[in-house]
């Protein structure tokens, strides 16, 4: 190359404005984005042009743009993204607990332990007057009120089952968007930075929303590799390699009449591991929450139904002809919630009540009567003292104090979780931070910026100025 001259002088000053220039354009676009969530601060990159070797010396070219990078800082990214991926759990765990807690309606002056209680409290008020026809009336009402409430607690477990399948669905429906949507970036970003200086700004930080959102879904980790791809894994999966994402879907099994839902991976039919995230929380809640609780008050209703007809079918209620006195009189049938019902005899004749212990007389003819002595009340005092008897828990437990370990135990796990969600959105937050310290728009900084900016483009300007009147000067020499 040939030596210095007014030409390259010329060209300094012309490179000096276009950098300059392009600083001012970055600026101008972060402070334009100060509100713009998920938005990166960017930065134009200047480095000397080349350098030329002359007779009279090695002289510097000016300054040449090296694109525009964007500041983010990868370790901050994933710290947020796993206090997301636990804060997501949490709070399905957190919506479908309550969900329960709401369902069994405790402490209630109409929840089910009111209703248990008032139900053997009318068994106590029947033993003091045992041949009294309203007694027995009002017995069997509180007996229904009670086997409706265990009626309705399992059917709205059951719906709130079918509700999380439907969340869970959506749920793996946008994570397979998001997926689709980070492959689809990765081959917009390979095209765009291949082919051009700096980074495809704009398109990476809707791959790092989408990548945060994502994790709120499911345990991820991101990689980026050299050329500008992220490649995507969950627990012993790949979820997007280069521009091809993977797709989940959902299946539903019935195993002894219990519904399990898995995740699998549609391309191979594999089940696909999820330990953490939004998705997590509800297949937890779908497949084991839900069903346990379901178990607990099973077990509730088969020791109330077990119990009180192990007492009352050795005994009689008040009928005119002790020849109808069936032998075997269960107060109720069922084995669960859900089929735990009065007897038909029952509902039929509330006098099939027993509260006395039945008496059978075998007659001269070989006949065998079955009775009751009148104002007999022991039948009716055995199962008033269910109430308090300790027949559950391996004889720890009544079933009122059964009913109440249940509703604590709700309670308690919902509070874990609420507890676990303001604890990660504390590290959240505190990430967050740290994440906006580095990424996000200060507007002092950039009109720090603006001025040191047009500073420079000023002095580009006085250098093509100065550089013209000298040019004059030899014109008119």
């Amino acid at each position: 190359m040939g030596g210095f001259g007014i030409r390259s002088a010329f060209d300094i000053g012309r490179k000096t404005l276009r950098s300059q220039l392009a600083g001012l354009n970055v600026t101008g676009n972060n402070i334009a984005n100060v509100n713009t969530d998920g938005y990166s601060r960017q930065e134009v990159t200047l480095k000397p042009d080349i350098t030329i070797a002359t007779t009279e010396g090695v002289f510097g070219t000016g300054v040449a743009l090296d694109g525009v990078r964007r500041i983010r800082d990868q370790l901050v990214d994933r710290q947020v993204r796993t206090e997301m991926q636990t804060k997501g759990q949490n709070e399905a765990l957190e919506r479908v607990l309550n969900q329960i807690e709401t369902t069994i309606n405790e402490p209630s002056e109409t929840g089910l332990r009111i209703l248990i209680s008032e139900f053997f409290d009318n068994w106590a008020d029947l033993a003091n007057d045992p041949e009294n026809t309203t007694m027995r009336f009002n017995l069997r009402e509180q007996a229904s009120v009670m086997v409706d409430a265990f009626h309705q607690i399992d059917k709205q477990l059951r719906i709130l089952s079918d509700d999380i399948h439907f969340e869970l669905d959506r749920a793996v429906d946008r994570a397979n968007a998001l997926i689709e949507n980070i492959a689809n970036l990765n081959n917009k970003i390979l095209t765009l930075e291949g082919g051009s200086k700096g980074t495809a700004n704009d398109l990476r930080d809707q791959r790092d929303r989408d990548l945060d959102e994502l994790s709120t879904m499911m345990d991820i980790y991101a990689f980026e590799k050299e050329n500008g791809v992220v490649e995507v894994a969950s627990p012993a999966r790949t979820l997007v390699t280069a521009n091809f994402p993977t797709t989940m879907e959902l299946q539903v099994t019935n195993t002894d009449g219990n519904l399990r839902t898995t995740i699998l991976d549609a391309n191979d039919g594999e089940e696909m591991i999820i330990n953490n995230g939004k998705i997590n929380g509800l297949m937890q809640a779908r497949n084991e929450i839900v069903p346990y609780y379901r178990e607990r008050f099973d077990e509730l209703a088969y020791n109330l139904i077990t119990r009180v007809n192990n007492i009352h079918k050795i005994g009689v209620g008040i009928q005119g002809n002790a020849n109808e006195i069936p032998y075997d009189n269960d107060f109720f049938t069922g084995t669960d919630a859900t089929s735990m019902e009065i007897s038909q005899e029952i509902l039929a004749d509330e006098n099939a009540i027993a509260a006395a212990r039945k008496v059978i007389t075998e007659q001269d003819d070989g006949t065998v009567l079955v009775s009751g002595a009148p104002g007999d009340n022991r039948i009716a005092l055995e199962i008033a003292e269910l109430k308090q008897e300790r027949v559950l828990s391996n004889g720890t437990q009544s079933l009122i104090d059964y009913l109440n370990s249940v509703v604590s135990e709700v309670g308690m796990g919902a509070k874990e979780a609420h507890d676990n969600v303001v604890n990660h959105e504390s590290l959240i937050n505190q990430f967050q931070n740290l994440r906006d310290s580095t990424s996000g728009v200060s507007l002092d900084e950039e009109f720090i910026s603006l001025t040191k900016f047009q500073r420079g483009f000023q002095a580009g300007a006085r250098v093509i100025a100065t550089v013209n009147d000298l040019f004059e000067t030899l014109i008119n020499m």
